[in-house]
């Protein structure tokens, strides 16, 4: 499935909406707009810069999509500014016909004993 990453700029309100209640603590959610679909993915908070979350793959499996993200974190020693930081990444997704109950499953670094089912926000 294609897919693009989008900065909160490029997202409706609803998006930015959806970061500010999402990034704060490690899960998903997603939200539905026309033929678009809107992921936002989140690590939490993290005590330094450095770290960050990327979509690297969504099939669609089973009645629903599957998710898979990369965590990326600092190497050793490489130097990170010593800020607490939140995280996350924004994917638009064009879907045709998708309902309120399509799942959207996340496996975190091919852990498929990760999974979060995510939550669908209103418009």
């Amino acid at each position: 499935m294609e897919f693009r990453s989008i900065s909160i700029f490029q997202a409706p309100s609803q998006v930015e909406r959806m970061v500010q209640q999402q990034s704060k603590e490690e899960g998903a959610a997603v939200y539905v707009a026309g033929d678009a679909v809107y992921i936002v993915v989140a690590r939490g908070e993290k005590p330094t810069g450095g770290y960050g979350i990327r979509v690297v793959d969504i099939k669609e499996e089973g009645g629903g999509f599957d998710v898979h993200v990369e965590y990326l974190d600092p190497k050793p020693g490489q130097m990170v500014a010593q800020v607490v930081t939140h995280p996350y990444a924004i994917i638009k997704a064009d879907l045709k016909d998708i309902s309120q109950d399509t799942s959207f499953r996340f496996f975190v670094d091919g852990n498929r004993n990760w999974v979060h089912t995510a939550r669908y926000l209103e418009g």
